[in-house]
């Protein structure tokens, strides 16, 4: 081996040697302070021997006597002894487990656990500390615990000990009683109801309603009694209940008072008092619930004006009449000062003044110092037009005001709408700004509703009464009418047919004696005036026949249409050129022969003398309607020009000039369809043909 390992292997050695005195060193100085905290230990043991052995009487006392957990542990937490309502409340048995407090902590309440032990060795005690722990089981439990330490016989502290009460069950109690009273408060504070709690007759506490209600402060009212909100006429009934309640004869009681607010305004209230007793039965405090029946009372008084009103115009036909007791009946109730009820005339678009109330009426119901105005004018002029009501808070920055009788600050005005139609205006002013209310203004409509049906009735009954005036004065200008008629039939028949007669013998007795002496051109002037002497007689023919139509008696009875069909056609001329179809089996109708029968003759002869072709055909059909039969008479003829359809029903008119044409056939037929009840038209196409219809009633 060489020098140099040597001497390495030397200070190998060396380094070794040191480190090892260094351990032992170390050694001895951990054996050192294991030594002493062994001696500090036993002495820890012999104090707590000592301590325990000094107050084992006294905790077997406690042990006997506490009804709740007690706990005995060391300064760091370690529980030593427990009674067995410790055991059986925390699940842990010292005797046979240890465990140590600072597990049980409810996490969220270990801040506060550490903080009151450190008060505890402070102070040497706490009360009434409460916190949340989990038991053996994991079950959330809340304690409240008195603790105190435990102290040697030198003063030093040695244990922690204390008392443990379960509160859990308080606790949920607590909570649920927070909630509850949470609930009330809101529900009492967002009240619609007032509601008061009383104690010696003097208010203690009041909601927001009440407050709002009376016009009182809460504060307001604390100075106040019950009694001295009443209305003094109304006490002397509430005090004699209270003194029921407080005597214990009720419990609860109800009763409708007034009440007069700051402001000097008197309410209805429905007053619900109840009593509040004591453990012994004693009444504590008076719990008082208002409810303002004021608006329901005054809707009630409404109703019953309402429908008083609707009973006293029921049946009224009389405009003025009607206005009148709206006026009169009705509108003292809203409270207005004056209201005024416009009628609308159309023909000059003017709004008359028709009743009043207030100022405006005079002690015998007539309307003082009357004015009208023009429709779009004014406030009333303007809902008359427009059909929108409204309310004017401030008729002093409204341009539109016409001040009537006296001068005011407001004004509602609605529209009488009958039947889509503005036929008049309400209209009410008030000395005060800002009078009407929303709730006015639907009572107004409601009012305005009723009117408008009356008015509707009224004009209605009036308008029929000037139509049965007018229809009167018609059927009397007609009866007139049809004497004058008669009349000239008479003088057309015994006046008018003689002369003709005579110069008709005159004319061909001059052709015969005097033919041979007379031209031709001579000749034919009086063959003219012949036939113009013909035309003559069947023109006073067919107003006979006109006139006569409604002179006939009404025979109405079954008229079999087959057999008068064939009658007529037997009396008619049928040219040879021309035929007839009639659809068989015609109804049987009701109805007079002779009117029908001319009916049926006058269309038919029409067709056939009109009848220009070769082979001229008329057809005679009907159809069967629900309520009516409709008959055709159609022809191939030469047609009518769609301008002439409503000529030819007109008396003495005709399309061209004909020897045999009156102008009196189809405005008999016009004639005898409207009596009926029944229509006549026509459809043509010129040059080929025309169809007549008419209809007849079943």
């Amino acid at each position: 081996m060489g020098t140099k390992n040597i001497e390495i292997l030397k200070k190998a050695l060396e380094r070794e040697t040191l480190a090892r005195k260094e351990a032992e060193k170390i050694l001895e100085e951990k054996s050192l302070e294991l030594f002493y905290a062994n001696e500090e230990l036993q002495s820890t043991n012999e104090n707590l021997a000592k301590v325990i052995d000094q107050q084992e009487i006294q905790l077997k006392g406690l042990f006997l006597s506490v009804l709740d957990s007690y706990i005995l542990m060391d300064l760091f937490g370690n529980v030593l002894r427990m009674n067995d309502f410790a055991t059986n409340f925390f699940g842990f048995d010292a005797e046979k487990e240890k465990f140590n407090v600072v597990d049980i902590i409810y996490e969220e309440d270990v801040e506060y656990a550490m903080n009151s032990f450190y008060k505890l060795i402070e102070e040497g005690s706490f009360r009434n500390y409460q916190a949340r722990i989990y038991t053996k089981y994991k079950e959330v439990k809340w304690v409240q615990i008195n603790s105190s330490i435990v102290y040697d016989n030198k003063g030093v502290p040695v244990f922690a000990q204390g008392i443990v009460r379960d509160i859990t069950q308080d606790k949920i109690n607590q909570k649920e009683f927070n909630e509850q009273r949470n609930q009330l408060n809101a529900i009492v504070g967002n009240s619609s109801l007032g509601i008061a709690l009383i104690e010696n007759a003097k208010i203690i506490k009041t909601n927001k309603a009440l407050q709002v209600t009376l016009g009182y402060t809460e504060k307001e009212l604390f100075q106040l009694k019950l009694t001295d909100l009443s209305l003094p006429e109304d006490r002397d009934k509430s005090e004699k209940f209270i003194l029921k309640l407080n005597s214990g004869q009720l419990n609860k009681f109800s009763i409708k008072e007034r009440y007069i607010t700051k402001e000097g305004r008197i309410i209805w209230a429905k007053t619900n008092i109840a009593a509040v007793k004591d453990e012994l039965g004693k009444v504590k405090y008076q719990v008082v619930v208002f409810e303002d029946i004021t608006k329901e009372l005054k809707k009630g008084a409404l109703l019953k004006a309402l429908n008083s009103l609707m009973s006293s115009i029921l049946g009224k036909t009389n405009i003025y009449e009607i206005a009148r007791e709206i006026t009169n009946n009705t509108i003292g109730l809203l409270g207005f000062e004056d209201c005024v009820i416009y009628l609308l005339e159309k023909e000059t678009n003017l709004l008359n003044q028709i009743a009043a109330y207030g100022e405006k009426a005079s002690l015998n119901g007539a309307i003082l110092n009357k004015i009208t105005i023009p429709l779009g004018k004014g406030i009333v002029g303007t809902v008359a037009k427009t059909g929108v009501p409204e309310i004017i808070p401030d008729l002093s920055i409204d341009k539109r005001y016409i001040i009537d009788d006296v001068n005011r600050l407001s004004e509602i005005t609605v529209p009488i709408i009958a039947d889509g139609e503005i036929i008049g205006v309400i209209d009410s002013e008030h000395s005060i700004k800002n009078f009407f209310t929303g709730d006015h203004l639907r009572t107004l409509q409601t009012i305005a509703s009723l009117a408008s049906t009356q008015f509707k009735n009224a004009l209605s009954f009036q308008q029929k009464e000037k139509a049965e005036k007018e229809k009167e004065i018609l059927l009397k200008d007609l009866r007139k009418s049809n004497n004058e008629l008669n009349d000239f039939a008479y003088i057309v028949t015994h006046d008018l047919k003689s002369p003709l007669r005579s110069m008709n013998a005159l004319l061909n007795w001059m052709k015969e004696d005097f033919g041979h002496l007379i031209d031709d051109a001579n000749d034919n002037h009086i063959d003219s005036m012949i036939k113009k002497v013909d035309k003559m007689d069947h023109l006073i023919n067919g107003i006979l026949k006109y006139a006569s139509i409604d002179n006939v008696k009404n025979t109405t009875k079954k008229i079999n249409l087959n057999v008068l069909i064939q009658d007529v056609l037997d009396i008619v001329f049928i040219p040879s050129h021309v035929t007839v179809n009639i659809k068989e089996s015609f109804p049987i109708v009701n109805g007079d022969k002779f009117r029908l029968q001319q009916l049926f003759q006058n269309l038919l002869g029409n067709a056939i003398k009109y009848s220009d072709k070769k082979a001229g055909e008329v057809f005679l059909t009907f159809i069967e309607k629900e309520d009516f039969w409709q008959f055709e008479v159609s022809d191939n003829g030469a047609g009518i020009d769609s301008k002439y359809y409503a000529k030819i029903f007109k008396i003495f008119q005709v399309l061209e000039e004909s020897e045999n044409s009156t102008g009196v056939g189809l405005s008999i037929v016009k004639k005898i369809v409207d009596y009926y009840n029944g229509k006549v038209w026509l459809e043509s196409e010129l040059n080929k043909g025309t169809t007549f219809y008419f209809t007849l009633p079943k």
